[in-house]
C-alpha cells in the first residue's frame, strides 16, 4: 500500500539551524527537497572523505577474508580514524605500485632467462662506442634462413617456439623488419637485489592491513559519523535562506508521522505549514505492507522500480503471479528442492525477505514439477509408481500430448492477469465515468481471449464473443476521456482503439511464454539426461559413474542458471509490462528517503599501540 504523504513547509532560525537540522535527523520522517540548488563546497568534501573511508574499509574486509597469520605483532598505530583511513589508502597505492615494480622486474629476469644470466647489459654501450652495434630478436623458425642471407646473425636455443637472435653488423641503422627486444638497463644482480626489497616490502603492507582489520569496526562508526556529517550538510546547503536570520526547508512526511512531526516544532519553536502536496509527481513514494506482503520486495528492489504517488502498489499481485510464473517456467520438482536446500543452508547469509520469498518461490516450484511428472527432466522418476499417481495428465511433461491444453491454460492466465488489472482500474475510477471503460476493457480482453483460442488453436468461438467486442468497444468509445465535449472525447477513444486492441492481443498471446520456456527447461534437462546417460547406469564402472555425475552435475547447473534467467526476463516482463501497462503504471517513482542521522555516540578511538618503523 502506498502511504499517504503531507507536504511540510518548516521554518527556523539561522542560529538555530543546526539543532534544527539535528532534531530533525533523529525524528527521522522527514524526506527533504532541496530548494537551494547551488554549489556547495563543504558537502562536496565531506562526500570525498566518505568515499575515501568507503575505499579504505573496502580494502580491510577484502584483507579480513583471507588473514591467516595471528603472530603477535608491533603494531602500527593511528591516532584517529581520519588518519588511519589515509595511512591504509597509503598503503594500497603502495602496495599496487610495488606489484607493478615486481612485473617490470620480473620482465627483466625473463630477459637474462632468454638470452643468458651471464650477459653484461653494460657490453651493449662499449661495442656500442666501438662501432659495433647489437640488436636483439625472437624469430620464427622459417625466417632464420632468409635472414642469414642478408644479415650477420647469431642464434641461440629455441624457447617457447621462437629463436633469440642477435644481429651483429657495424652499420648503426641496420635492423630487422620485426620488434626488437631491448635489454634492461639493470644487470642481473641489481634486477634480483629490487626483487627482493619490493617483496619484503609488500610483505610489510600486507602485515600492516592484516593488523588494521582490527579497527574495522571502528572505520564503520566513522563510516556512519560522516554519512550524518554530509546528511546535514547536504540538508543546511539546501535550504531557503530569507535575510540571512531565517531558514526554511520543504519536505514530504506520511500521515501517521505527522503528530510526531508537529510535536517536536511545537517543542523546539518552529514554523510550519502543512498541506497535502501540490505536485504529486514530486511526492516520495513510501510503500508500507504486512509482513507476508513485504518478501517480493527484494525483486522490486533489484529491477529498481517504484510506482508514481497516483498510482497502484503492484506488491501483492507481483508477488502472485510472480510465484505462479516461477513455478511454470522452471517447473521441475528436483531444481525446486535444490533451491530449497541451498537457501537453507545459506540462510544465515540471507536476509529474512529474501528466505521466505525462496521458500515460496521453491514450494510453488517442487508443486508444480511433482503435478507435472517432471524430476530433473528424467522420465523415468515421473514413471514410478508413487509420483505418477500425483501427475494431472493435462500439464504432465511427459507421455500426454497436451500442447493445446497448456497453450489454453496459458492464455487463459494471461485474460485473467489483465483482467485483474482492469478490475482494479475500475475500483479507482468506481466514483467516475471512467470506471465504465474499464468494464469495458474487461470485456474486450475476453473477446480477444476468445479470438486468440480461434486463431492460434482452431476453437470456435462462443456466439455471445462478438458481443463482447460490441459491447467492450461501445463502453470504451463513451467512457475513456472526461471531457465536455462528448463527440471529441468519443472520437479521440475511437481513433486509440485499433492499436490498442492489437497491442491486447499481442499482450495475451505473450502469456505462451509461459508454457513455451517451462517446455524448453524440461526439454533441456532431458536431453541432457539421454547424451550422459543414453542406456541408464546398467554396467557403468566407478569412473564411469563418477564422469556420468560430473557432467550431469554441469549439464543441469547450466539448464538451471538459463531457467532462472528466463524467470528474470519473462517473469518480470509479464508483470512489469503487460500487467502493469494495462493498469496504468509507469512507474514513474521516487522512493521514500527519509532524513535520517545514525550514529548515536562519538567515534570511540582505537586501542592505544606500540610505534613501529614507517613505510
Amino acid at each position: 500500500m502506498i502511504v499517504r504523504m503531507k507536504e511540510i513547509l518548516l521554518f527556523t532560525t539561522a542560529r538555530s539551524v543546526d539543532e534544527t537540522i539535528r532534531v530533525l535527523g533523529n525524528l527521522g520522517v522527514m524526506d527533504i527537497k532541496e530548494i537551494d540548488r547551488s554549489p556547495n563546497g563543504i558537502a562536496e568534501r565531506r562526500l570525498v572523505s566518505l568515499n575515501k573511508t568507503e575505499n579504505a574499509i573496502s580494502s580491510l574486509k577484502e584483507h579480513s577474508k583471507k588473514k591467516k597469520d595471528t603472530i603477535t605483532r608491533v603494531k602500527y598505530p593511528a591516532k584517529d580514524p581520519k588518519q588511519l583511513v589515509e595511512r591504509v589508502l597509503m598503503t594500497e597505492e603502495i602496495k599496487r605500485r610495488c606489484k607493478d615494480r615486481l612485473d617490470e622486474l620480473y620482465l627483466q629476469l625473463d630477459w637474462y632467462k632468454t638470452w643468458g644470466e651471464k650477459v653484461n647489459v653494460k657490453d651493449f654501450e662499449i661495442l656500442r662506442k666501438k662501432g659495433i652495434y647489437i640488436r636483439l630478436y625472437l624469430l620464427g623458425k622459417s625466417m632464420i634462413p632468409k635472414v642469414k642471407e642478408d644479415h650477420t646473425v647469431v642464434t641461440f636455443p629455441e624457447q617457447n617456439g621462437k629463436i633469440p637472435t642477435a644481429l651483429v653488423t657495424q652499420n648503426e641503422h641496420e635492423k630487422l623488419n620485426q620488434k626488437e627486444v631491448v635489454p634492461p638497463k639493470l644487470s642481473l644482480g641489481s634486477i634480483q637485489r629490487q626483487i627482493k626489497r619490493k617483496k619484503r616490502q609488500l610483505t610489510e603492507v600486507e602485515r600492516f592491513l592484516d593488523d588494521q582489520t582490527e579497527h574495522l569496526h571502528w572505520l564503520e562508526e566513522y563510516r556512519i559519523l560522516l554519512k550524518d556529517r554530509l546528511g546535514m550538510q547536504q540538508t543546511l546547503g539546501g535550504m531557503g535562506d530569507i535575510d540571512g536570520k531565517l531558514k526554511y526547508l520543504k519536505g514530504y512526511i506520511p500521515c501517521d508521522s505527522v503528530d510526531d512531526f508537529v510535536a517536536k516544532a511545537e517543542e523546539n519553536h518552529w514554523g510550519y505549514h502543512i498541506t497535502e502536496p501540490e505536485k504529486p509527481e514530486e511526492v516520495p513514494v513510501f510503500i508500507k505492507n504486512p509482513k507476508w506482503i513485504s518478501i517480493i520486495n527484494p525483486v522490486m528492489k533489484f529491477i529498481d522500480i517504484v510506482p508514481g504517488y497516483k498510482e497502484v502498489d503492484v506488491s501483492i499481485y507481483f508477488l502472485v503471479a510472480f510465484a505462479l510464473f516461477f513455478a511454470m517456467l522452471v517447473g521441475d520438482a528436483g531444481y525446486g528442492l535444490i533451491f530449497l536446500l541451498v537457501t537453507l543452508f545459506l540462510r544465515k547469509k540471507l536476509t529474512p525477505q529474501m528466505q521466505i520469498l525462496v521458500y515460496v518461490l521453491s514450494g510453488t516450484t517442487i508443486v508444480w514439477g511433482i503435478l507435472s511428472g517432471t524430476y530433473f527432466g528424467a522420465e523415468e522418476i515421473a514413471a514410478l509408481p508413487f509420483f505418477k499417481n500425483l501427475i494431472v495428465e493435462e500439464i504432465a511433461s511427459f507421455g500426454f500430448d497436451n500442447v493445446s491444453f497448456m497453450m489454453h491454460l496459458s492464455f487463459l492466465i494471461g485474460a485473467i492477469h489483465l483482467t485483474v488489472a482492469h478490475g482494479i482500474r475500475v475500483a479507482q475510477f468506481i466514483n467516475s465515468i471512467r470506471a465504465l471503460s474499464e468494464i469495458g476493457w474487461i470485456f474486450l480482453v475476453w473477446g480477444l481471449f476468445f479470438l486468440t483460442e480461434q486463431l492460434v488453436l482452431g476453437k470456435t468461438m462462443p456466439i455471445w464473443g462478438p458481443w463482447l467486442f460490441i459491447a467492450g468497444v461501445a463502453l470504451v468509445a463513451l467512457f475513456s476521456v472526461e471531457s465536455k465535449n462528448f463527440l471529441k472525447s468519443m472520437l479521440v477513444s475511437l481513433a486509440n482503439l485499433p492499436l490498442s486492441l492489437i497491442s491486447g492481443f499481442s499482450d495475451i498471446v505473450s502469456y505462451v511464454r509461459l508454457f513455451a520456456v517451462g517446455m524448453a527447461t524440461t526439454a533441456v534437462a532431458a536431453s541432457f539426461n539421454n547424451m550422459v546417460l543414453p542406456e541408464g547406469i546398467t554396467d557403468m564402472g566407478l569412473l564411469d559413474l563418477l564422469m556420468a555425475a560430473i557432467a550431469l552435475l554441469l549439464g543441469h547447473g547450466l539448464n538451471i542458471a538459463l531457467a532462472l534467467m528466463a524467470v528474470m526476463v519473462h517473469g518480470i516482463r509479464l508483470n512489469m509490462l503487460e500487467f502493469a501497462g494495462h493498469l496504468g503504471v509507469q512507474f514513474s517513482g521516487e522512493a521514500y528517503k527519509p532524513f535520517t542521522l545514525v550514529s548515536q555516540k562519538s567515534v570511540v578511538e582505537p586501542e592505544k599501540m606500540e610505534p613501529a618503523p614507517t613505510l
